[in-house]
């Protein structure tokens, strides 16, 4: 009975904790989706013009990102009822693989005060990182809400691939 006590005990602990930075990407990402005290941190998203997606979900296209698989493309019709205040509802018309570059030229505005008509107006180069640096944390729960805490298991580096 105490034997299978301890397989027991040891089978529920080993899902997390078996967990390290030497497993591969596919085991790590499918651990965080079945256990809801693991969470993976916010530095791996990556901006595709008009939305946000995962550093998983794209690929190195010469000098830009591509998503891997499609997304939805939205339109705005009117309605007779069913929709926003307004009566118009968005509705996906199609879906598109997003492309964006990973360095583009950016202008940029900075006043000085409300109403301030001293703004300057500069430009400069921002660019995306082909490689994400992504902490992977356990949630350790302690009572109330006050005294949970994230736990840093490990960070691991990924490096967005080439598009076939």
């Amino acid at each position: 009975m105490k034997k299978l006590i301890a397989l027991a005990a040891a089978l529920l602990s080993v899902s997390s904790f078996a967990l390290s930075a030497n497993d591969t990407w596919d085991h790590i990402r499918e651990e965080v989706k079945n256990d809801v005290n693991l969470v993976m941190s916010s530095g791996y998203s990556v901006f595709m013009g008009t939305t946000r997606t995962t550093a998983f979900n794209v690929c190195v296209n010469g000098e830009n990102f591509n998503t891997t698989k499609p997304f939805p493309i939205y339109k705005y019709v009117r309605t007779n009822r069913g929709g926003d205040n307004d009566n118009f509802k968005k509705v996906i018309v199609g879906y598109e693989i997003l492309s964006f570059p990973i360095s583009r030229v950016v202008t940029k505005e900075i006043c000085y005060g409300k109403n301030d008509n001293r703004c300057k107006t500069y430009t400069e180069v921002e660019t995306q990182s082909v490689v994400k640096d992504i902490t992977i944390s356990k949630l350790v729960r302690r009572g109330g809400d006050r005294d949970d805490k994230l736990v840093e298991l490990f960070t691991k580096s990924y490096e967005i691939p080439a598009c076939n």
